[in-house]
């Protein structure tokens, strides 16, 4: 088959990497243009893109402003592709390039749809407390994850898995998934099933607001959301004004059941009480402007901190 790949993520190399050594053309891929990231606020190239020049430099690389442009549709239909594959590519695709490919245009996404349509569903699986996700390959439509089903699989989630092992784990599976899967849509065996609109639960992107720690939640709710939050935008809370990131953290025996939420019960180790009288063992942080440090680390740089009170309601 003639193959157009588009992806951006980290998520998406799995499969191109796949479809590279499937035996199949893969006559182009398109992912989102240079960004300026990092400390230094250089200009780099999608995670895609740097993979995809060393592994297949003879493949041309497109990175349109925006995939409606007609320059770019008319360059995509001039290629005659026979299947469209899309992984973690980052703009939405309108119907004037769905339509292109012979066979089919289909995305690869991290959640069983129809739960957790949108841009983090590892992430909320997660904070929810879901033990089973998986990969699905549907058919793109109109609708933002919300096409016919072609191929699911599912797997369990480990107990304490962070996000970012749990989407590596899947990226993996939703490449064998798709490869997989070509010789069925090759041959025209694929049995189309449309999403139950009523089962449907949607997985937003995250915001730095999300990751903040509410220190009234139970114990567990907060370490769902260290693992949801890794590895960005990391959960968070704030000592003395200043922002600290919870990077690793663990149950703990007890937290000082005459204490409010947030304060510190222990520093050696560092316990912190929670809103279910329980107490969270922080293993890993890293405070606003610093490097990542164990917690006796931290300690013994800040000081005491002893029955002080973490949270938005600590001041400066």
């Amino acid at each position: 088959m003639r193959i157009i790949f588009f992806g951006t993520g980290d998520f998406a190399i799995p499969t191109l990497r796949k479809l590279l050594h499937s035996g199949n053309e893969i006559q182009c891929v398109v992912t989102q243009p240079d960004s300026r990231r990092g400390r230094g606020w250089n200009l780099l190239p999608s995670p895609v893109k740097a993979f995809a020049e060393k592994a297949a430099p003879g493949i041309p690389i497109l990175q349109p402003v925006s995939a409606s442009e007609e320059e770019f549709l008319s360059g995509i239909r001039s290629k005659k592709p026979d299947l469209i594959v899309v992984v973690d590519y980052g703009q939405f695709l309108k119907k004037a390039l769905l339509e292109i490919p012979s066979m089919e245009c289909v995305n690869l996404h991290p959640s069983i749809l129809p739960k957790y349509r949108g841009a983090a569903p590892v992430n909320w699986a997660i904070l929810n407390g879901e033990t089973r996700t998986g990969v699905t390959v549907f058919r793109m439509s109109a609708r933002m994850d919300a096409g016919d089903i072609l191929f699911a699989d599912e797997l369990d989630i480990r107990e304490n898995e962070k996000a970012s092992d749990l989407l590596d784990r899947l990226s993996q599976k939703g490449a064998d998934l798709i490869v997989g899967s070509l010789e069925k849509i090759s041959s025209g065996r694929v049995t189309p099933k449309p999403q139950d609109e009523k089962a449907a639960t949607f997985a937003p992107k995250l915001a730095k607001n999300d990751g903040e720690i509410d220190w009234k939640d139970g114990a567990e709710r907060i370490l769902r959301l260290v693992r949801a939050m890794d590895p960005w935008p990391s959960s968070w809370t704030r000592i003395e004004g200043r922002s600290l990131k919870i990077l690793d953290a663990s149950m703990a025996d007890g937290g000082g059941s005459d204490s409010i939420p947030g304060t510190v019960t222990s520093e050696y180790p560092l316990i912190v009480k929670t809103g279910d009288n329980k107490g969270i063992l922080i293993n890993t942080l890293q405070m606003e402007g610093k490097k990542q440090m164990s917690a006796e680390e931290f300690i013994r740089g800040y000081g005491d901190i002893q029955w002080m009170v973490l949270g938005s309601q600590t001041v400066s």
